[in-house]
């Protein structure tokens, strides 16, 4: 039966560049799989469906730009019309609450820099060819590289910083620092429920957050 308490949490990290520091908006989300009850417990999400979640992701995005005022509905219509939607979700494997190497790598990877600076390679000015300095970058898959003259490297770089005060990654739900400020009220917050049963205790799980912060 449907329960009008139940709250889903999410933390979710705004992205904007591809591979080569192209601009490629979209988001990296850790999100709980199913909601978290008032008194405590955890209720389990049924399985998700990846073509109903794209298609739910690109009506809130298509509505939400419209209503911004920066499409309309003569560009929304064109755009479902489209072969290819240019929206995509992918959903990973579920992280147990135990697996604090899943936890860390995931937690790191969804706010990870737009560059790594072990596939880039600076060449002066003095050994390239031209007198001009470059950056030769190898792709994530290791199969592609290009080369950028350094300005070049920096121009794209520097449109993917944030603006002053923008906040890049967002919190919802059970998540959100509202939610987490009233269960600290009412001495709730070491409730810690989960999917599966969790072996550690209330100071454990607070030392591996802890542990995980310092890391990102």
């Amino acid at each position: 039966m449907p329960n009008d308490d139940a709250v889903p949490g999410a933390s979710i990290a705004v992205q904007t560049y591809g591979d080569f520091l192209n601009f490629n908006p979209h988001l990296h989300a850790i999100v709980s799989d199913g909601c978290f009850l008032k008194d405590g417990s955890f209720q389990t999400a049924p399985a998700f469906m990846l073509e109903d979640l794209g298609e739910a992701f690109q009506y809130e995005v298509l509505k939400m730009l419209k209503k911004e005022g920066k499409i309309n509905d003569v560009i929304i219509e064109n755009m479902l019309s489209w072969r290819h939607s240019g929206f995509n979700v992918y959903i990973g494997d579920r992280i147990e609450p135990d697996d604090k190497a899943g936890l860390g790598n995931l937690a790191r990877y969804i706010i990870r820099a737009c560059f790594s600076q072990e596939r880039m390679v600076y060449v002066p000015a003095e050994k390239s060819d031209g007198g001009i300095a470059k950056v030769i970058y190898t792709s994530k898959d290791r199969k592609s590289r290009k080369v950028f003259t350094a300005l070049d490297w920096l121009a794209r770089l520097v449109t993917h910083i944030p603006c002053r005060y923008e906040h890049t990654v967002r919190y919802y739900g059970y998540f959100s620092n509202k939610s987490r400020g009233m269960r600290k009220k009412a001495d709730a917050d070491d409730i810690i429920p989960t999917i599966m049963p969790n072996k550690l205790s209330s100071n454990e799980a607070r030392q591996n957050w802890a542990r995980l912060i310092q890391k990102i």
